[in-house]
């Protein structure tokens, strides 16, 4: 390998070989290291999984995954969409999910909870690698954040969709816009929460990799063409939209061949009718009010333990608008006003845009009816891949957090002191849920405070995850 006198190996002329590509500095041993604790924790969560509460858990996270077999066995059989059934609160691509381990049974014999578990780990072990390709510490955030959530991030689907989103930010990054909006596609047909990727791009055409982007306001149009606030669609736009055309017409085929396409959407009246589950961010003073002794216990209701008192959806209500003003205030300021953050590539632009989105859907997740522990998959899933976006400063960078000392952490990045406080909000969601869920339900002392203290640590994030979307800028 050339070297320049006394400089660094060189892999192309004027770049170090540290810097060549992301995640090329990283030495191999310490890829293998993360691999070797990828296996040892996703053993353990498999073992947890197959095993359900023979370790002591209060709640058996197998739950949904025999909701899935029936359901799944319905649509396999011709009975389409189940939405008589008030469990079902899912977008149509969702039924893809619950019949493919059951066509796998039919044909091989393969047990449905085998099937679905295995899927979870395939899909998991590949957002692992892309993740890796990129950055190892953001891998490591990715598989440290998992196995803190413990097994129930197996027996959902919720890594799917996740798995979706990092691929559409990872495929913008590369320039590749055609990939990126059927993955968006894909992720949102899954669960809806994708398409705030979409909301939180900024006004101005997408520009590849390549080709600068300015701040400053377009040039004066020649003379006797329109001239308008907004900019023809660039082949970017083009490429992106066909990328979404692409996965939405290949599930509405597919719908169209097996006769799902019937009450394909009728799981938006479900979503609506709800009122709040115990471990919603909204529920706490409810929760707190059952462990004095006050108010209603929780009851059980389209599919979850829930607070359903006249206040109780009252809440519920005021949070879902809060939700939709927040969205539809942001969506104007970014493609209305704002102007898009200066940014020298691909990976620095999608780390903006990453910032944004993780931003919305932590307002999503505090202000929803529901706050399943599976959501956290979602919030992981993008912390990782902002991580993973964030460039390295030359010789390494430092976010300073504000009264504590300096750590380590690519230069754009979310700090490393909030992402700490996710990943304790992580591992007490799953001691409340699967391991001491009875004694929330309960209104024992003890567990109850321990949801306290993990609903007030995601509203934290959430405010800290604005400040820095509110400040982000590519290094």
């Amino acid at each position: 390998m050339p070297r320049r006198a006394g400089g660094p190996a060189l892999s192309a002329p004027g770049r170090p070989a540290a810097l060549a590509r992301p995640g090329a500095g990283t030495p191999d041993r310490s890829a293998r290291r993360l691999w070797a604790w990828w296996l040892v924790s996703r053993a353990v969560l498999v073992t947890l999984v197959v095993t359900d509460q023979a370790f002591g858990m209060q709640q058996s996270v197998l739950g949904d995954l025999h909701i899935y077999a029936e359901w799944g066995r319905g649509l396999s059989r011709g009975e389409g969409m189940p939405t008589g059934d008030d469990r079902w609160q899912y977008p149509p691509g969702a039924a893809v999910v619950f019949v493919l381990p059951d066509v796998t049974h039919a044909y091989l014999g393969l047990p449905y909870r085998a099937v679905f578990v295995g899927m979870m780990v395939a899909v998991d072990a590949v957002l692992t690698a892309a993740l890796v390709r990129r950055s190892v510490p953001a891998a490591g955030f990715w598989v440290a954040g998992l196995t803190a959530l413990g097994p129930v991030a197996l027996a959902r689907f919720d890594l799917l969709p996740a798995a979706a989103a990092v691929a559409a930010v990872l495929a913008l990054a590369a320039g590749r816009f055609g990939r990126a909006g059927f993955h968006l596609a894909a992720g949102a047909l899954l669960k809806i929460w994708p398409v705030l990727l979409l909301i939180a791009l900024s006004r101005p055409p997408l520009r590849s990799p390549g080709r600068s982007a300015s701040i400053d306001p377009p040039p004066d149009p020649p003379p006797g063409r329109p001239t308008g606030r907004f900019p023809a669609p660039s082949p970017d736009w083009l490429r992106l939209a066909a990328g979404v055309l692409c996965a939405v017409g290949g599930l509405a085929a597919l719908f169209a061949l097996t006769g799902w396409w019937r009450d394909a959407f009728g799981f938006l009246g479900a979503q609506q009718a709800r009122g709040l589950q115990v471990e919603a961010v909204a529920a706490t003073p409810f929760v707190v009010a059952h462990m004095l002794g006050h108010g209603t216990a929780p009851g059980y209701s389209y599919g979850s333990l829930q607070f359903d008192t006249p206040l109780a959806r009252g809440v519920a209500t005021a949070c879902s608008l809060t939700e939709i003003v927040v969205i539809a205030i942001s969506a104007l300021w970014w493609w209305g006003w704002a102007r898009p953050p200066a940014a020298a590539d691909g990976a620095g632009r999608a780390g903006v845009l990453v910032g944004r989105t993780l931003a919305l859907l932590l307002v999503v997740v505090v202000t929803a009816r529901v706050l399943s522990p599976q959501y956290l998959v979602w919030i992981m899933a993008l912390v990782a891949v902002w991580i993973a976006m964030a460039r390295p400063a030359g010789s390494g960078g430092l976010t300073v957090p504000a009264g504590g000392p300096a750590a380590p952490v690519p230069a754009g990045g979310p700090s490393w002191r909030w992402v700490a406080l996710l990943l304790i909000c992580v591992v007490l969601s799953q001691v409340v849920y699967p391991w001491r869920y009875n004694d929330v339900v309960q209104g024992r002392i003890m567990m109850s405070l321990v949801l306290v203290v993990r609903n007030v640590g995601l509203v934290t994030v959430c405010g800290w995850a604005w400040r820095a979307a509110a400040g982000s800028r590519p290094a």
